[in-house]
């Protein structure tokens, strides 16, 4: 979905990640969807250690709580999602 709303290819995704903001609004798509396994994440993902994932859902929530315009384009993703599935 994020691929989506980035209007990418999902190859890219990785590319995508290296903007911290859309690596946040992954980690909460993620959270919120529950798909969480740190093993698989770190696999997938260009993170070091599980603790780095553990790192990146808590910045994430931290700036959804703090900064409006994050907030804002969380919601709107949210939308796009509910209307695919």
């Amino acid at each position: 979905m994020l691929c989506e709303y980035k209007n990418i290819e999902e190859e890219d995704l990785i590319k995508l990640l290296q903007d911290k903001e859309c690596k946040y609004l992954l980690f909460l798509l993620l959270k919120k969807h529950r798909c969480t396994d740190k093993t698989t994440l770190a696999e997938m993902l260009p993170v070091k250690s599980k603790r780095s994932i553990d790192y990146n859902f808590k910045r994430a929530e931290e700036k959804l709580y703090i900064n409006k315009e994050f907030r804002e384009k969380y919601f709107e993703i949210e939308d796009i999602i509910k209307k695919i599935i």
